[in-house]
Formats: structure tokens, sequence, C-alpha cells
């Protein structure tokens, strides 16, 4: 796996991301995105266009940023280990793979993924 210093959500990190398949866009590639079909994903990777995104949504990545910060000390408290956000790359098969890890540890055997809580979320794991 490759390391690229680039911070989440900045311009570099968005121009990175177009080369490759991220891990965002795994449920889109599965057909199981409510925020974007397959064909549309595709459709991005082909011509490297992608749609602006609206101030709602940007907010949402704001947030979803904040909280990560925030919740990102409690998980390091648990597993006794510091955890840093990073960016990684890797190919396999010939497909160009990246994700923006919200958190992981120096020996890179330990990750923190983080996500806000929702109803939908909510069902799932309850639903285990």
């Amino acid at each position: 796996m490759q390391t690229h210093n680039v911070q989440q959500g900045t311009e570099a990190w968005r121009k990175l991301r177009a080369g490759y398949f991220t891990a965002s866009d795994a449920a889109a590639a599965a057909g199981l995105s409510k925020y974007k079909s397959r064909t549309e994903l595709l459709r991005e990777k082909a011509t490297g266009i992608t749609p602006e995104h609206d101030s709602v949504t940007l907010a949402r990545f704001a947030r979803g940023h904040e909280y990560e910060a925030i919740a990102r000390p409690w998980a390091e408290e648990i597993i006794g280990a510091e955890l840093y956000p990073v960016v990684m790359s890797d190919e396999i098969d010939g497909l160009p793979l990246s994700a923006s890890f919200d958190g992981i540890d120096l020996m890179e055997q330990v990750t923190f993924e983080h996500k806000s809580a929702n109803a939908t979320l909510i069902a799932s794991l309850e639903a285990g």
C-alpha cells in the first residue's frame, strides 16, 4: 500500500481520488448506494466528470469530518494507541483502489472508521 501526503477534503485529495476506485465508491459499485447508481459511478470514472455537491451535502461532509475528529480520541483510548487519518492506495489485479482512513495506528494494524448515527445505521446494528 502507498500512503499519500494529502489531507482529506482538500482539492489535492479530490484530484488524487479521481484516479482510483475508492472505498466510498464501493456501495455504488455494488448497486447499493442511495446517493449514486452504478451507472453514474462508471460514467464518472470513464469521463472524469463528477457532479458538484450542493451546500447541504458539503455541510454534511464537514460535520462528518468534525465528528470523526471528536470520536478519534475515544477510539484511541479504547485501543490504547494513537490513530492518524491517512489516505492510502494500492493496485489489485490492475484495479486502482484507494481508501481514506478515519484513523490508522502507526503499525498499520488497527483502523478506525467513524459513522454518525442515523435511523438506518441503528436499525442495521440492531439487526446484527
